[in-house]
């Protein structure tokens, strides 16, 4: 028997690794205690952490839809009784079940109250805590990350701008820096005539601030219309003017050197969106009292070239219109970030649909009810486990040691 063994031949390692980066993330952990070369490989080897990722999305084969329970109190509303870490790691919890039954890739519908979805970024998850009457200023205001996959949760460190009294209006994004291949999270504080920005690095585990305060180009105050998004090095959010409702800001902030601009959004767009369609930055709004349009920002290559991010260059062009049959159902998401190009809709019962842009169709969710009366609470975020984990490199080991 040991000869017939031993005449075998060896896979050579680099097959080995191929076959091994086409394997789902829960076999992959599995695997770890196989040896000290497949743990450093499937947790450490960051290459091999990028071609697992990139053939799951490359093997997307559908999509299934998880609905995400979450407390109905608003922050105004919420006590620190409880432990604070309770019900996100309950979410993230709730999210491995359901990769027990489901594909690889799947929808996440979460619906916003005591935590809500700052953002999802290649299998990370970040949630955010408001609680305005817990007494200590560090508790009213606490960014959680999470892998689901790996069974990671943790919570952030508070920062510097954690005592400011306007903590309450802060926006975040998550987001992947391929430059520093690092992921972060943006966090926006509006002041009265300036922002204040700082950025967390999970391999720094620590928050920079920008060197000085960001004061806006423009001379009136105004709200974030939503959270921010970051594409190609710069974090861009929607703004609604303080003094004129109907008059909206795309505003775009350079993340590397650190200043501010605005762009002229589509002429006519009300209540708009931004999100991400076909690999570009977008955005969908209506443009009657029954019709919505998509539009794709399109930058000046000299423009991107030279380091733009002042919102010089920028033109807007038109996809395409909604058709007016649909428009009726109150959207919970536009378009899909990695994986699809659909809009979302719940109708004023909860019921929700898709519209296929490319197929122009509507398709049922596979029967996923939402509370109507509550339906613009939801978000959605496309989610793909993944490797890549949200402990700081020093301790990232022996928390695989743990799982």
């Amino acid at each position: 028997m040991k000869s017939s063994i031993s005449s075998l031949p060896r896979i050579p390692d680099d097959i080995i690794i191929e076959i091994l980066t086409r394997l789902p993330v829960k076999s992959l952990v599995r695997f770890c205690c196989v040896s000290k070369f497949w743990q450093n490989l499937i947790t450490k080897n960051r290459v091999f952490i990028h071609s697992q990722l990139q053939n799951s999305v490359n093997n997307l084969s559908g999509f299934s839809n998880v609905l995400l329970l979450n407390s109905d109190e608003w922050p105004s509303h919420c006590t620190c009784h409880e432990n604070p870490d309770i019900q996100p790691q309950k979410l993230a919890e709730e999210v491995m079940r359901a990769s027990n039954n489901l594909p690889e890739v799947y929808r996440l519908i979460f619906r916003q109250g005591k935590f809500t979805l700052a953002g999802c970024c290649n299998g990370i998850i970040c949630l955010i805590k408001y609680c305005i009457n817990c007494p200590s200023r560090d508790e009213k205001f606490v960014v959680y990350l999470c892998n689901p996959a790996l069974h990671q949760f943790r919570a952030l460190p508070p920062g510097n701008f954690q005592a400011l009294s306007y903590i309450s209006r802060t926006s975040l994004c998550l987001f992947f820096d391929q430059v520093s291949d690092d992921y972060k999270v943006v966090r926006i504080t509006p002041g009265c005539n300036f922002w204040l920005v700082d950025i967390y690095s999970i391999s720094n585990n620590s928050w920079k601030p920008f060197s000085s305060e960001i004061v806006p180009p423009w001379s009136q105050p105004q709200y974030l219309w939503e959270r921010p998004v970051v594409y190609n090095g710069s974090a861009y959010w929607l703004g609604c003017c303080i003094e004129n409702w109907r008059s909206y800001i795309l505003n775009v902030l350079d993340l590397f050197q650190e200043r501010i601009g605005e762009i002229v959004i589509p002429d006519g767009v009300q209540h708009p969106h931004l999100d991400f369609f076909q690999g570009s930055l977008a955005i969908i709004g209506w443009i009657s009292t029954r019709k919505k349009g998509l539009w794709v920002m399109k930058e000046d290559s000299r423009t991107a070239a030279a380091g733009g991010g002042g919102g010089g260059g920028i033109t807007w062009t038109k996809q395409l219109v909604l058709p007016s049959a649909i428009t009726f159902y109150k959207p919970i998401r536009t378009v899909g970030v990695l994986f699809t190009e659909k809009y979302l809709m719940a109708s004023f019962e909860g019921t929700v649909i898709s519209y296929d842009f490319k197929n122009q169709k509507v398709e049922d969710q596979n029967g996923v009810i939402l509370d109507g009366s509550k339906r613009h609470e939801y978000v959605v975020a496309d989610y793909v486990p993944s490797l890549f984990s949200v402990i700081p490199p020093p301790l990232a080991e022996e928390e695989f040691s743990h799982t």
